[in-house]
């Protein structure tokens, strides 16, 4: 997330994300897929279209982060988005 927290764990002039910062990400992409999927089930052109912007800027805040680690398992769950669709 872009906000930082009075007690980050990375500090304040620390440009790292933590991994509870992740994992918000994670849960974030989760429910913006989920609705991705229910609007694919009803045909909602404009909310797939709005969602599915959602998901690419979720997916950049995830590449973006700096901590080599993360960068690891961004293809681990694109792979998971492949087989869930």
């Amino acid at each position: 997330m872009s906000a930082t927290y009075v007690n980050n764990a990375a500090g304040e002039s620390s440009n790292e994300r933590s991994i509870d910062d992740l994992d918000e990400l994670a849960a974030l992409a989760r429910m913006v897929t989920y609705a991705k999927c229910v609007a694919q089930d009803v045909e909602l052109a404009s909310a797939i279209h709005w969602l599915d912007l959602a998901l690419q800027a979720i997916n950049r805040e995830i590449v973006d982060m700096p901590n080599s680690v993360v960068r690891d398992v961004v293809p681990f769950i694109a792979a998971a988005h492949l087989k869930a669709h």
